[in-house]
């Protein structure tokens, strides 16, 4: 028999030769995979836009002083008297901040896909879009290989 020709490896968890995929310690048969490819999982922005959005509504409420001063009591801070409505004011403007670092912060990744019997599952997911790359290159690269060698393993028994 001859020894599996090894197409991509990371050096650690990702293997890819010409009729298997290895991910940590789970093995793929390549013909077991019914297609592969590069999935992007966007992040979700909604608690960073949410706290935006409060953090705006907020700053509006406290710089209009439309916080009526029967409703809350000012609050003495040190020896300085602070109204309730710089104190929503400076609650906003923290809720804003907060929420754009929030959106700002937080990335796309990226993930191989493979669609199996069993189902489709994202097997490697990374941050970074090149690592991800090559991994679906050496894929396609291993299925090339894969169907080259059956295409001429069946015409040479047919002879």
């Amino acid at each position: 028999m001859i020894p599996d020709r090894i197409i991509y490896t990371d050096g650690h968890t990702v293997t890819v030769t010409n009729s298997m995929f290895q991910v940590n310690k789970m093995e793929y048969n390549l013909n077991g995979i019914i297609k592969h490819g590069l999935h992007v999982l966007r992040p979700h922005r909604l608690p960073g836009v949410l706290f935006v959005v409060i953090g705006f509504a907020l700053m509006v409420i406290g710089f209009a002083k439309l916080v009526p001063p029967n409703v809350v009591n000012d609050v003495i801070i040190g020896n300085t008297l602070v109204h309730t409505n710089t104190i929503a004011l400076g609650i906003g403007a923290l809720f804003a901040l907060v929420g754009v670092l929030i959106v700002g912060l937080i990335r796309e990744r990226y993930a191989v896909r493979i669609a199996t019997a069993e189902g489709e599952k994202n097997v490697v997911v990374s941050h970074h879009k090149e690592y991800i790359a090559q991994i679906v290159d050496a894929l396609s690269s291993a299925y090339n290989y894969l169907r080259n060698n059956a295409a001429g393993n069946f015409w040479r028994k047919r002879k």
